[in-house]
Order: C-alpha cells, then sequence, then structure tokens
C-alpha cells in the first residue's frame, strides 16, 4: 500500500476554517493546482501539504529499493487494542523546545523551515490512529459477568439503604384514620341519593385466631339508607385492601415532629407491631381531651385550646350534608327540605328552590333574609316505607336533630345500625354563590351553643365583617377583645364565587375559593366554660345551627354541603365500651341520647351535656401522643394502656417514645384499584381490582 493510500485510511477528512471538509485522496489531486493551493491560510492546511510532498518522494525511492517501508510510515503489528492514546500535537510542541523552533520557522521563514519535526510528528500520528479501533468487550468473559452480578448486589444494597433510613411503604390494614386513611373497605355509591361513600371491612381481615366475618350491609351518610350488598352482581362491593402509602423515615432527622402530622411508630406494647395515628401531643405538655377537642394545660391547670391550620381542618371534615345528592324518593313523599327559609317577610324576600331541586333563589328584599339547615334525615328503618310511598308519622312533630359524630365508616349493620354518641358544635358551611346584582350583602351564620358567628360580606365593595353575638342577642368579642374583624375580599360584583366558612377550634375562618381571606386581627375567641345546645321558639340556635342569607341582593346559591369537624372522645380504658362508644359519665342509652338530640325541650333540663368526661395527660421530654381520626374505633394513647391496681402503673404508657418513631407518612401512592363491572371477567380474573385508581392518590394532611 502507498503513503497515499494509507493517508486516506488514517485521516478521512481534514480540519479547514470552517469545520470538517473534504477527504486526503481529493486534497491530494487538487495538490497540483498550486493557485488553489496557496488560498489555504491555516495552520493545518500547510501541515497537510509539506506531508504530503515528502510523501511523494519517499514513494518513488520506496519503490526503486528493496521494498523496505520507512520506519516512520510502519503501522503497528496489531490493530486490536491501543496500548495508549494518541499523542496532543499541540501540547507536545509546547513542552520540546525543539518543536518550539519547528513551529516558529514554519510560520516566520518559510513553509520549509522545520519540515522534519512536523513530517514525523504527523507520520507517527497516522501510523497511531490507523491501527486503533474500538476494544470490543466479550459479554461471556469473566470480567462482564462480574459488573453484572455487582451491579445487582449494588442495587439491592441501594434498596436496603433507602428503605431503612429515606423511606419505606406501608399498607393500612384497619380504619382506625378514616376517612383520612382507609384499612380494609368498602367504596360504596347510594342507591338513593347517589353518594359515593367508604365503609369499613376490617372484620373480614384474616388474622389468626380470629373468625372473618363477612360485611353485608352499609349506611349512607346523607340520606341514611341502609344498602344489602349483592356482592355476586357487583364485584365493586366486595372489600378492598387499604391504602398504601409512602413514609418518610429521614423527615424527623431534619426537623421535630409536628402537631397534626399523620406519624408510623411501633407500638409500645409490642415494637414488632406499626401504628399509624396523628399526632396531637408534644414532648413536655400537658394535654387535656373535652368536648371533643384537644387542650394544653399550663402550670396553673388553665386551659388553652389547639387549633388546627386550615389545610389539616379542610382534610379532617366530614359531610353532614350535601343538596347535590338528595334522593328522588325522599321528594315523591313530600319529604321537607333540610333547608328551609327563616324570614318573616314577604314573598319578594323569600328564598325560593328552583325546578331542579338543587338551587336556591332570593330576589332583593330590605331584611336580613335566611336560608336556614335542619337536620331532617330518616332513620334506616323508615326506608322500607319511603319506598312503598308512605311518609313516616314522627316527621310531622320534629323539628329535626342535633349534628353527632355519626362515622358511616364504622355502620356495617352489625348489631343494628350505629348511631352518633356525641354533639358536634364545630362546624362548617360549603356553597357555590352566583351574585347577581352589584350591591347588597351575602351573609352567613354558624351557631353553637345558640351563639351565632355570623359574616356579612358587602358585594358592592367586596368587604368582609365578622362578628359574634350570644343566645341573648348581645354582641360579644374576639380573643384579644374587638368586637369586629374586617378584610377585603374578591367577592365583588356579579360572579359566581365558591365559599367556605368555618367555626372550629374556637375560631373563624373564611374561604373565597382555595384561598384563606385575611383578617385585620385574630379571628379566634373564648367561649363560655361549658358549651350547650341551646333553642327558643324564637330562635331554633343549634337546631338550626347553618345559614346563608341576603340583604338587598339578588343571590343563587348551590352545592350547599354542612360539614363537621372530628371529635375526640374522652374515654379512658375502664369505662370504654365494646359495642356503644360513648364517654359519658353516666350510662345513657342509645335511645334516650337520640331522644334528647330530637327534642330540644329537654336541654334545660337533661344532664347528658354536662355529663360528658374529660381526660387529662401528662407528656415528658422525648414522648409524643398519638390519636385516631376515627376516634370511635381508634385503640390510640387513650386506650391502650392497663393500669396495675396494685403498684399504679400504665402499661404500656399513654405515649409513644422518640426512639419508637419510624417517620412522617406522607402520600397515598397507590390505592386499591378497580374491579372489571362484569361478574364474568371479575370471576375470570378472580375479583383482582387491577384497574388503576389514580383519582384517590393523594398527599396526606
Amino acid at each position: 500500500m502507498s503513503s497515499m493510500a494509507s493517508l486516506a485510511v488514517c485521516f478521512p477528512a481534514y480540519p479547514t476554517r470552517h469545520g470538517l471538509r473534504g477527504h486526503a485522496t481529493s486534497y491530494a489531486t487538487s495538490n497540483k493546482q498550486k493557485p488553489w493551493v496557496r488560498s489555504y491560510r491555516s495552520r493545518m492546511n500547510r501541515i497537510f501539504r509539506l506531508y504530503l510532498h515528502r510523501s511523494r518522494r519517499m514513494t518513488m525511492n520506496l519503490g526503486a529499493g528493496d521494498g523496505s517501508r520507512h520506519p516512520a510510515l510502519e503501522l503497528p503489528a496489531s490493530s486490536a487494542t491501543l496500548e495508549e492514546p494518541p499523542v496532543n500535537a499541540k501540547s507536545k510542541e509546547s513542552n520540546d523546545p525543539s518543536r518550539r523552533r519547528g513551529r516558529q520557522g514554519l510560520s516566520g521563514k518559510g513553509r520549509h523551515a522545520g519540515e522534519d519535526a512536523t513530517e514525523s510528528a504527523i507520520a507517527t500520528t497516522a501510523s497511531s490512529l490507523a491501527g486503533r479501533k474500538r476494544p470490543r468487550k466479550d459479554a461471556d468473559s469473566p470480567s462482564a459477568s462480574r459488573e453484572t452480578v455487582e451491579s445487582i448486589a449494588v442495587a439491592i444494597i441501594l434498596a436496603f439503604l433507602f428503605r431503612g433510613f429515606v423511606a419505606e411503604a406501608f399498607v393500612i390494614p384497619t380504619g382506625s384514620m378514616a376517612p383520612t386513611l382507609r384499612g380494609r373497605h368498602m367504596d360504596i355509591v347510594c342507591e338513593k341519593c347517589g353518594f359515593e361513600y367508604n365503609t369499613g371491612a376490617s372484620r373480614e381481615n384474616e388474622e389468626e385466631g380470629r373468625t372473618i366475618v363477612e360485611v353485608t350491609v352499609t349506611c349512607c351518610p346523607i340520606c341514611n339508607f341502609a344498602l344489602t350488598l349483592d356482592k355476586a352482581v357487583n364485584p365493586n362491593e366486595m372489600s378492598f385492601n387499604g391504602d398504601r402509602i409512602l413514609v418518610s423515615k429521614f423527615a424527623y432527622q431534619l426537623h421535630e415532629p409536628e402537631r397534626w402530622d399523620v406519624i408510623v411508630f411501633k407500638y409500645p406494647g409490642n415494637a414488632k407491631q406499626n401504628y399509624i395515628k396523628r399526632l396531637v401531643g408534644l414532648p413536655g405538655e400537658a394535654l387535656r381531651i373535652r368536648h371533643g377537642d384537644i387542650h394544653t394545660l399550663d402550670e396553673n391547670r388553665q386551659a388553652t385550646i389547639v387549633r388546627k391550620t386550615p389545610s389539616k381542618l379542610k382534610a379532617m371534615m366530614h359531610v353532614v350534608d350535601d343538596t347535590d345528592h338528595v334522593a328522588p324518593a325522599l321528594k315523591k313523599v313530600d319529604w321537607p327540605s333540610r333547608w328551609q327559609t327563616a324570614s318573616s317577610g314577604g314573598d319578594d324576600q323569600q328564598w325560593r328552590q328552583a325546578a331542579d331541586d338543587r338551587d336556591y333563589v332570593l330576589q332583593s328584599g330590605s331584611d336580613d333574609t335566611w336560608l336556614r339547615y335542619r337536620h331532617l334525615a330518616p332513620h334506616p328503618d323508615d326506608w322500607d316505607g319511603i319506598d312503598a310511598g308512605f311518609r313516616p308519622q314522627w316527621l310531622d312533630g320534629t323539628e329535626g336533630s342535633l349534628i353527632t359524630d355519626y362515622y358511616s365508616y364504622n355502620d356495617d349493620g352489625a348489631g343494628g345500625h350505629a348511631t352518633g354518641t356525641a354533639w358536634v358544635g364545630d362546624l362548617a358551611l360549603e356553597a357555590k354563590v352566583e351574585v347577581q346584582s352589584d350591591q347588597g350583602e351575602l351573609l352567613l351564620d354558624l351557631v353553637e351553643g345558640g351563639t351565632h358567628y355570623v359574616c356579612r360580606i358587602d358585594v358592592a365593595s367586596g368587604k368582609a365583617e365578622l362578628s359574634i353575638n350570644d343566645f341573648e342577642g348581645k354582641s360579644q368579642v374576639f380573643e384579644d377583645g374587638n368586637a369586629k374583624r374586617t378584610a377585603m375580599t374578591s367577592v365583588k360584583g356579579q360572579g359566581l364565587r365558591r365559599i367556605r366558612f368555618s367555626n372550629c377550634d374556637d375560631q373563624l375562618l373564611l374561604w373565597i375559593g382555595d384561598k384563606v381571606v385575611q383578617f385585620d386581627g385574630p379571628t379566634t375567641y373564648l367561649p363560655t366554660l361549658d358549651v350547650v345546645p341551646k333553642w327558643s321558639p324564637s330562635d331554633p340556635g343549634d337546631m338550626a345551627p347553618v345559614g346563608v342569607g341576603g340583604k338587598n341582593a339578588k343571590l343563587t346559591v348551590s352545592s350547599l354541603r354542612v360539614l363537621r369537624d372530628i371529635y375526640y372522645l374522652a374515654q379512658e380504658p375502664a369505662r370504654r365500651s365494646r359495642f356503644d362508644q360513648h364517654e359519658y359519665l353516666r350510662d345513657f342509652s342509645p335511645g334516650e341520647r337520640q331522644t334528647i338530640f330530637s327534642d330540644p325541650r329537654t336541654w334545660e333540663e337533661t344532664t347528658l351535656f354536662n355529663d360528658r368526661a374529660e381526660i387529662d395527660f401528662k407528656l415528658d421530654k422525648d414522648q409524643f401522643f398519638p390519636l385516631g381520626d376515627n376516634s370511635p374505633q381508634s385503640k390510640d394513647a387513650r386506650l391502650w394502656s392497663e393500669k396495675d391496681y396494685v403498684t399504679g402503673v400504665l402499661s404500656p404508657p399513654p405515649f409513644v417514645k422518640r426512639e419508637l418513631l419510624i417517620g412522617k407518612a406522607l402520600v397515598v401512592y397507590w390505592p386499591h384499584g378497580k374491579r372489571p363491572s362484569s361478574p364474568t371477567l371479575s370471576r375470570l380474573t378472580r375479583n383482582y381490582a387491577f384497574i388503576p385508581n389514580f383519582g384517590q392518590m393523594k398527599l396526606i394532611r
């Protein structure tokens, strides 16, 4: 092979001032055109020109001799591997004085100065490149197998490190944190009102030494219809596994646990068993559970209520009523609407229900015109008569009932339907409000213990004003001594807005859309020591605890929802009943309680509300107090201790030590799936819920 051919192999393309262009063979051919060659001014072009000039002379000499090859152009003996990378010509020149002189001669004294040094560098580089090939790895070689094994081992080690120190996945087995987190449960759509809800099925969990009891009946929290499950026809009425959650084990290495976090910890009575609850008590605190709320105690035993943040409050509330889910069967028997007008004005000032029974319309009036909620829910036993077209007789002599801590999640029909045991006064109102006038006021009202907590919004300016009036109509003050609170809102002029107003934990909060309105001062207040429900013929009080109204404004209100806060029962192990979860010091039967809740004329005489218990707990350093969101069915720090009556020691202790904390629950990363709606296809897939349920993925609040 001639040197020309060798050069073509070693240098397939040469750089120009504007990039790669051309090949060595075309360059050799064009070298005869001296005017074109002289047009190249770059240093690399001159180097190639010098090398080609010398290679012609060497080729003629080699052809006339004995066929021996020039040492500078001899290729390496083997081209399979490359022992070392090619030398960088530029860096080598800068370190070699002789090469620096050659470079200077090339640029300063003519193109033939330093030819030998430059030619030698190019020839050596060309020979190296000609013999260079990409190394080839043998997939069957021992080194390749070793790399594969090492990669798998490293991946396994990293997975264990991640699980041990960063995050770990858990499955919720029971409903102690429902509805925030669900254990084994059923997803139900009420066939009467269409409301979607969950019913717990922890009794169907397979546990050693325990008989599995199948859940066959559920109860809707809106219309109280008792649904008998037909799992053979509807496979999705069978129970599902609990939520799968991701727990951060690293969170509490960076900061202290915060109140209202959902935490995972080792059960103090058995470190092999993991529990998940909500953190309500912090180290060094003295706690009191009273009337459904959490309080901290100072050195003088003075109680201060613990308040939830707005985001936590929204996540922890329960739906009591929803006007988007009214059972048509109730309308057929003339069941009274739960939202009723409460104004004495003329017809032009009355709220009117729209034809679709979902919207309520108010024409302009000069007085405060109210639409008030009454808790007029059917009993589960009433539905046989309602379906037959009969209206229950008890409905004619009632004004409704108090809102209680009823959990539809716990109402599985075992031993009769569950009922709420405690009156709940911490409520919230949600509504879509369409303002159809440029002036007037939008009114919101929540009642607790006969006291009215009112928000008035001027639709002309957007100004909101909060006030408190007791049952006698006297103005009360907020915690800082002021009687009113004001703020500017976006409810200005005509338009549709989503509004939420809450009275929970002795604090008033207002949302416009998803934004919490900031008032000009604290909206917290100090209630009287004993808050009990009140009623009078002129003021229904807690019998009509939620209201929406207007003054001099034209309004349309829809999607009305009433919500309640979590009610923590003040229970102790000695007074806890397996079948009737209540907190009263004296035993009131479920029937007695329901009679009192629905008859306001007995409220002044009964001792029921004053017999509610309160319990205290003391925490030392590095001790935490957790409770479950599903208070009637949660075995938490209130109840897991047993007292030794000889020593007086509680075992296990009613708290969690820091060393038992595992981490903070972050997200439901994989809720249960859905089964095929076809019974046949569901049986073919062995009732496996394989259809993804992305809508229930959520952050844990």
